[in-house]
């Protein structure tokens, strides 16, 4: 469980960050911005022209390491409370639900300090050009490339917990640990009732084109759960960020706040969550507690069909290893007592 979820996180950060920045971009932009009106390629094509094409992967080193520690905490806390305590079932079962959430306060202690450092470093290049008030314009394409105070991560993190303590790190931590329990929870029931109406619809595909209910490539088609795998991931990604994706919002809006590198820089005042969903329904209305939800169900689809694969295709492995008790025969995805049972 645990080599599984490393690897599911490994996979999912580098192939969702730079979605997950244009998201962000989206989610803080003030209504006045010129590029409030940008879809997420142009943005994505925006930021890439105006700030070079490392500043889509700036801020990913807490991200690989909180994804990894996360994904190998949900994955194995999902299989050991499903198992033990929940009973969950294959299929639309809440038992399912309740088995993700139960790790969630664990979750939010380790993804708080990295959403932070996340959200900081994805907004540092254009920090400074909005406390100017100076406004990008569409067609500005040619311009010299932005640079933000931070040269790394780690000197974000060094210098706001030098100037403030390391509670400033756990800024936004009710409102992460709460998103976090309603995504997961919603994760893993979706990825376990989808799994199970995508496998029975691949079945019934394979019964039709063998024409004949009893064949052996249609009573148990290994290529049936291998492809509704990532199926039933994307699926249940996108579903959990669409429909937990205002409160992400809010969380972007209190982690994406000026922090002042220096106390002798600015004084410290930090906005809540309540004052933030309040600001953002009076100056965007209720689709404002939506923007970035397009790049972030099409990262959702993408990473989490990719994480699942990489969690089973690790399981696998494990299995045909030995490393696990399970079964060491069988094709990839193909499950005796279920992936979460090994």
């Amino acid at each position: 469980e645990a080599i599984g979820g490393f690897a599911a996180g490994i996979v999912g950060t580098l192939l969702g960050f730079p979605l997950d920045l244009v998201k962000t971009r989206m989610q803080t932009q003030l209504s006045s911005s010129a590029t409030n009106q940008l879809s997420t390629l142009s943005l994505l094509s925006h930021i890439l022209r105006s700030e070079g094409i490392s500043s889509i992967y700036k801020g990913v080193g807490p991200s690989l390491l909180s994804s990894s520690i996360v994904n190998t905490l949900s994955f194995t806390s999902y299989s050991y409370f499903r198992q033990n305590y929940f009973y969950g079932q294959d299929g639309w079962d809440y038992n399912n639900a309740l088995s993700g959430m139960m790790g969630a306060p664990i979750f939010g202690i380790v993804t708080t300090p990295e959403c932070l450092l996340k959200t900081q470093m994805q907004l540092d290049n254009v920090r400074g050009e909005r406390e100017k008030g100076k406004k990008l314009q569409p067609n500005q394409i040619q311009q010299q490339k932005s640079r933000g105070k931070f040269t790394s991560s780690f000197h974000c993190a060094r210098t706001l917990v030098s100037s403030h303590g390391l509670r400033i790190l756990y800024t936004g931590h009710v409102i992460n640990t709460i998103r976090e329990a309603a995504f997961v929870g919603t994760y893993f029931f979706c990825y376990e009732g989808y799994k199970s109406e995508f496998r029975k619809l691949l079945l019934g595909i394979d019964k039709q084109i063998w024409n004949n209910a009893d064949s052996p490539n249609s009573h148990d088609a290994p290529w049936s759960t291998t492809l509704s795998i990532p199926m039933a991931g994307g699926c249940a990604g996108a579903t959990g960020w669409a429909l937990t994706f205002p409160m992400d919002c809010v969380r972007a809006g209190v982690q994406g706040q000026p922090i002042p590198s220096s106390q002798s820089t600015g004084q410290l005042k930090k906005k809540g969550a309540l004052e933030i969903l309040k600001y953002l329904l009076e100056s965007k209305g209720f689709t404002g507690l939506y923007a970035g939800v397009s790049p972030s169900i099409a990262r959702a689809f993408l990473v989490s069909g990719c994480r699942f694969s990489a969690y089973e295709g690790a399981m696998w492995l494990c299995r045909r290893s030995g490393l696990t008790t399970g079964a060491k025969s069988g094709s990839f995805g193909e499950e005796g007592h279920g992936a979460y049972d090994d």
